[in-house]
């Protein structure tokens, strides 16, 4: 009895402890590693290093060798610029070179010795130099600009076999325009800006950074005896006669340059001041800064209620480098003061710098960076130091050249700072999420001051750089700027987080927002914009006046504009063209319709008057509609248009559907009528034309290209030790259980879009949407079936979250390897600063065949330009969609775009050899030409809207209902098809069996 109760006793002992771990089990947060804070990537780490090495997955620290730590380098290590030490190395000095054949070339831009032509990407050059005292050296280079494209000419400079900074990688060499002529009027009584063209000639250029972030040439450092300098290509052709290592060239202050004017008996001119316009520069270093527009009277000359080409300048000279010059003349040798007519109302309060140079010479150190304070109107500003005194400048009787580049000045070190701290704090975020998982436990302490080494600490150096950098901007801005406030929030978060470890979790997701933040101001304080209305060169006692618009010109002006818009239409740009010319002689011209920003309808309709008209004798009237307005569904403009009998000739930025939705409606024309179809359609991948196939036509071109590929960060999946996935195999096996382990996640675009999210499984088990006469689905064949299965395991096994948000996850490290666009592509390099060389990019995960090759087919929904059917002009509308899908056009145009609006609007033209003209990174332009092989889209059929909505609703019941995979595809297929057969009745393709 006493056993039997003794063994009782243990068994109830027994269930207790169970009772008691489950209980501590079910309230116990929930997270996708074994236990929180114990990750397991040590567990699985990648014995195939090779395979690691192939996929370029190595990862440095970028911000380790940037060249502002190189310079605090410099100074400790005590190094100082040499004197008077000129070295000059010619094309004929090159040591070495992988070229068979060196590229040397007499008379190239009237040269009439040799000089290295460099056209072939895959060449270096090496030269040997002899340094006679080791020290601190500029280099500069004779160049010619080659080629016809506006693109920048990079290059990559090796020192001894080693790049010395990372701003060394990408050196950039900038081409000279200027206006064609003078300006024009359109027939509205517009102006017209002139063509820009290059001007070609020989420059001596210093090696500089190439986002204008340093106002003074790189500086570089050498020691006594031979060295190796070699330059790699990087973009762009061009011609180099010489390199020349010279001293570094420290320049006066002032107050020297001051002293030096009253040792040489300089006097004050006291006559002969001169006007000069700011709209009438003679030279730039990019295309897209241009004659602008400004309504505001006291411009000159005043706009009257029209377009007046009246100033230069305003956003588009807004990026690093970007110089304007202009020529003037001085009638007698003597000391002249600058003034300047500017405007500079942008960056909410922030000041914007220009570094101003005398005949290609900075003159003294105040004029590297001089700061043009912001104010919200037009002023005219002398050029002057802190405490008021102007500044004189020496010039001799003669032609003069004055050339403003924009700089960075002291927000460099600003900048600098919020690029060290995004980038800490998005090590810190990712080192959090490693241990919480995405979404962490609000109540579980995760003790994550003791699990991650050094986090309160990098919290209190983050909050005081925060209370440093809202210092150092309030002190150079005229008003309290919004980028000042995100420095305030986000310090006030890590303050608290200071104070109580335990609310860290809590406030992961406000962390992450004020990182956003963060890395938005950082690119918002980079852009320097200045309006330039005209500047004088004046006397040095002449009294300037603050010239504004009065009360009464500001009502005139008003009036004068109340009165243009009766008559007016502004949805058009430039040129209005009729039927007929000003000399009675007939000249069509048709309507263009495009539904994108105001600053792409502008660039191709002066594209088209400056080219294409001229050319053909076409007109081309452009009109602008919001997006959205151009589709084959719903009430908007385009459809309206053609149900009352008023359609334009061409339509551009259409959806992919509504070509061949247009098409069964009899509205869009079929372009294989043109005799050259065949030779146009070779501009573009094979599969892009896909979706505007219909009964044997095709009823579009494509203007644009998506694709997907497969996004990861290269710091995390090193520290992980994981390969990036050439396979779906490999991503099931090797990526998925090792990021699950650590409380990450991988990305697959979402089932909202349920055709395209299928399409890759689909196409690579070799199934399709559709029968061969497109009459029917063809997810009935064992091929479907199994793509389907697959694609729904993703989110069903392998826990992928059906919806989110892969931006900002990715830049979090939440989910650091994903499939994303090229949308994707432009956000990440655009809106993640902090993730800078910290991420690639690799071709879609496929399935290896027979053969050992892996199909990587998927598809992109590309954008069209279509031709309606009720134009009376399908010849012209057809010679304007050849003129504007040609490479020539759209490498231009693309050039033209981004510079104009930034990388953000970078062109993903549909021409393939346009593409290849867009200033890519090498190794990701090799990535996104191994995804064209693969290239295919899906086709657009009579109810195929249907396809989407029943494998989306198949799909939701799978994923979250349970369903089993062969019923819910069944069913999905039987709707489809009763769908499509009801609409090929109603079109009378087939006869309703009675």
């Amino acid at each position: 009895m006493v056993r039997c109760n003794a063994k009782r006793s243990i068994i109830a002992f027994i269930c207790k402890c169970l009772c008691l771990a489950l209980i501590i089990t079910m309230f116990s947060p929930i997270t996708s590693s074994a236990q929180p804070g114990i990750p397991l990537k040590d567990k699985n780490k990648v014995e195939d290093e090779d395979a690691r090495k192939n996929n370029d997955q190595g990862y440095v620290n970028p911000r380790e060798h940037s060249y502002v730590n190189v310079l605090e380098q410099y100074e400790k290590e005590g190094y100082e610029s040499v004197e008077e030490v000129e070295i000059s190395l010619n094309a004929d000095d090159i040591s070495n070179s992988n070229a068979n054949l060196l590229p040397l070339e007499v008379g190239i831009g009237g040269k009439q010795n040799n000089v290295l032509v460099w056209k072939n990407s895959d060449d270096w050059f090496e030269w040997q130099i002899d340094i006679p005292e080791s020290g601190l050296y500029n280099i500069y280079v004779e160049y010619y600009a080659l080629g016809e494209s506006s693109n920048l000419i990079q290059r990559e400079l090796m020192i001894d076999g080693n790049v010395p900074f990372n701003e060394a990688s990408n050196i950039p060499f900038y081409k000279l325009w200027e206006d064609e002529g003078k300006t024009t009027f359109n027939n509205v009584g517009d102006e017209v800006r002139p063509k820009q063209v290059e001007i070609k000639e020989w420059q001596v250029k210093p090696l500089i950074d190439v986002s204008g972030m340093y106002s003074q040439p790189l500086k570089f450092y050498f020691s006594e005896g031979k060295h190796t300098l070699r330059f790699n290509y990087v973009q762009q052709p061009m011609a180099i006669d010489k390199i020349i290592i010279r001293s570094v060239d420290d320049l006066p202050e002032y107050a020297d340059i001051s002293d030096e004017y009253k040792q040489k008996g300089y006097k004050k001119v006291s006559k002969g001041a001169m006007r000069i316009e700011g709209e009438a520069a003679y030279s730039k270093n990019d295309p897209t800064i241009r004659r602008e527009y400004d309504g505001d009277p006291s411009v000159y000359p005043s706009a009257g209620g029209k377009i007046r080409l009246n100033m230069i300048g305003g956003w588009r000279w807004r990026k690093g480098n970007q110089e304007v010059t202009w020529k003037f003349d001085v009638p007698e040798s003597g000391l002249y003061k600058l003034v300047f007519r500017v405007a500079q109302w942008y960056g909410d309060g922030l000041p914007v710098y220009r570094q101003i140079a005398i005949d290609g010479k900075v003159p003294f150190k105040e004029m590297e960076a001089y700061k043009f304070s912001y104010q919200h109107e037009w002023r005219t500003e002398e050029l002057k130091d802190e405490e008021g005194n102007t500044y004189l400048f020496y010039l001799e009787e003669g032609e003069h050249t004055l050339t403003m580049t924009a700089k960075m000045g002291p927000l460099a070190k600003i900048i600098n700072d919020m690029e060290e701290d995004a980038w800490t704090l998005s090590e810190s975020i990712r080192d959090i999420i490693m241990i919480t998982g995405s979404e962490p436990d609000s109540n579980f302490d995760y003790e994550l001051d003791k699990k991650i080494p050094g986090l309160i600490d990098t919290f209190k150096e983050l909050s005081n750089n925060m209370g440093r950098s809202i210092e150092e901007v309030t002190a150079i801005s005229a008003r309290r700027p919004m980028i000042v406030n995100n420095f305030a929030v986000l310090k006030d978060q890590l303050d608290e987080m200071i104070k109580d470890p335990f609310i860290i979790p809590r406030r992961l997701n406000d962390l992450m927002s004020s990182q956003s933040g963060l890395t938005l101001s950082l690119q918002d304080i980079q852009n320097q914009p200045l309006n330039i209305d005209y500047f004088l060169v004046e006397p040095p006692n002449a009294n300037i006046k603050n010239y504004k618009a009065s009360v009464l010109q500001k009502m005139k002006a008003t009036w004068q504009n109340f009165l243009a818009s009766f008559y007016k239409d502004y949805d058009r740009i430039d040129n209005v063209y009729s039927v007929t010319d000003d000399t009675n002689n007939q000249k069509r011209s048709i309507d263009v319709w495009i539904a994108r920003g105001k600053e792409w309808g502008e660039v191709i309709k002066q594209k088209a008057d400056e080219d294409f008209t001229p050319e053909t004798g076409i007109g081309v009237n452009m009109n602008i509609l919001p997006a959205g307005q151009m589709g084959a569904t719903g009430v908007n403009a385009l459809t309206l248009s053609i149900v009352s009998g008023k359609a334009p000739d061409v339509a551009l930025g259409v959806d992919p559907l509504s070509p061949v939705e247009l098409a069964i409606r009899d509205a869009s024309a079929n372009l294989t009528q043109f005799d050259d179809f065949n030779d146009v359609s070779k501009r573009f991948l094979p599969g892009v034309l896909v979706p505007f196939e219909y009964r044997n036509g095709i009823y579009a071109l494509p203007e644009t290209m998506d694709f997907n590929v497969l996004f990861y960060r290269k710091d995390i999946v090193d520290e992980l030790g994981i390969a990036v996935p050439d396979t779906w195999e490999e991503l099931y096996k090797s990526v998925l259980p090792v990021l699950n382990q650590n409380g990450m996640q991988f990305y697959y675009p979402s089932l909202l879009a349920a055709s395209s999210s299928l399409l890759p499984f689909l196409y690579q088990n070799g199934a399709e949407f559709y029968t061969d006469d497109n009459m029917r689905s063809a997810l009935d064949t064992s091929e479907a079936y199994k793509s389907f299965v697959e694609w729904t395991k993703l989110f069903k096994v392998y826990q992928i979250p059906v919806q989110a948000n892969f931006l900002n996850r990715f830049r979090t490290g939440e989910m650091p390897i994903g499939v994303g666009s090229y949308n994707t592509y432009i956000m990440l390099t655009v809106a993640a600063p902090e993730l800078y060389g910290r991420w690639g990019i690799a071709p879609l995960p496929g399935i290896r065949m027979e053969d050992g090759s892996i199909d990587r087919t998927a598809g992109g929904a590309p954008s069209a330009a279509i031709v309606l059917n009720q134009s009376e002009n399908k010849e012209e509308a057809w010679q304007f969609l050849k003129w504007w899908t040609s490479t020539d056009t759209q490498s231009q145009f693309g050039s033209d775009i981004e510079s104009l609006v930034g990388i953000e609007a970078r062109w993903n033209t549909a021409n393939v050899e346009a593409f290849k003209n867009i200033a890519w990174d090498k190794k990701d332009l090799a990535v996104f030409q191994e995804q064209w092989k693969w290239y295919k889209e899906q086709p657009v059929v009579l109810g195929g809207y249907f396809t989407d909505r029943h494998i989306k609703n198949a799909a939701t019941s799978v994923i979250m209902s349970g369903m089993n995979e062969r019923y819910a595809l069944e069913k999905a297929i039987k709707d489809i098809n009763k769908e499509m057969r009801n609409k090929q009745i109603e079109y009378g393709i087939i006869e309703e069996k009675r």
